[in-house]
């Protein structure tokens, strides 16, 4: 659906970003921070990166902000309390209307930041680059006081459309923003021209047939775009304090036999 996002913002000159609510699906095995289906927020927006991340950061608070005026007493009686909603609103005041930011290189030079915050993206060549962890970022959440940006990931622990920072292409314009249980939104630049793709493709040794289009739209209209994620499931985990998204589902859509057992005992309930 991003892909499309990307198309579409190229058919309508003067609009200055497209979005979609639907359901996303993935391979990964499910556990209590992944869902191999899942609700899904995601926007392509005109302009760099630092935009996407005002506008991600508006809408975040505005979320909140929403959820305290109109729906206090749910969460209340679910998360206990609504500390956790006011406190991020006055992380982000507190700091210019914009959360803390810090680079993966900074965050992993932190004295906090053990072995177990980090892993190489391919463990049998370190030079790949590294990645953090969900222990790593559940520390930097603790750290920041309750969210951050983490920013400049490594290119190949990203997808390879993610624009290139620097000449060297080993880091990404990206930023995910950790809350909660991790990273709840992901963010990247696109790369404007095809020839960047190509590169980004080779590197991450995908075959170039398979995205052909992506290419092309990038030879007949190149424009800077930004495109962010939210995963819904989530952001409700952190909002209603639960450390399982598989609990913020309405049915649940795990791979596997759970599934099948799940659908099994409902039917039988229903008899």
């Amino acid at each position: 659906m991003q892909f499309s996002l990307e198309y579409f913002l190229r058919i309508q000159d003067d609009a200055p970003g497209v979005y979609y609510v639907n359901t996303s699906f993935r391979g990964e095995d499910p556990d209590a921070m992944y869902l191999n289906q899942f609700y899904h927020i995601e926007c392509e927006l005109l302009g760099p990166l630092h935009r996407g991340m005002e506008v991600a950061e508006s809408y975040i608070t505005n979320l909140v902000s929403s959820l305290l005026r109109d729906h206090e007493e749910l969460v209340k009686a679910v998360a206990g309390s609504t500390d956790h909603l006011l406190a991020l609103l006055e992380l982000c005041r507190s700091h210019g209307r914009k959360f803390l930011r810090i680079t993966v290189d900074d965050a992993l030079d932190l004295p906090m930041m053990d072995g177990s915050c980090w892993r190489f993206v391919v463990d049998s060549d370190p030079s790949k680059g590294r990645t953090v962890t969900r222990a790593g970022e559940l520390k930097l959440i603790r750290h920041f006081g309750g969210a951050v940006w983490l920013t400049e990931m490594d290119h190949l622990s990203v997808p390879f459309y993610q624009a290139f920072l620097g000449e060297t292409c080993t880091k990404a314009r990206c930023a995910d923003l950790l809350l909660g249980n991790g990273e709840v939104l992901g963010l990247g630049e696109r790369h404007v021209l095809p020839q960047d793709v190509l590169a980004a493709l080779q590197q991450h040794q995908v075959p170039a047939e398979e995205d052909a289009w992506y290419i092309e739209i990038r030879e007949r209209k190149p424009i800077l775009t930004t495109g962010w994620g939210m995963g819904i499931e989530r952001f409700l985990a952190w909002v209603f304090q639960h450390d399982d998204i598989g609990d913020m589902t309405i049915v649940p859509r795990m791979k596997g036999p759970l599934v099948c057992s799940v659908v099994t005992w409902f039917f039988s309930v229903q008899r």
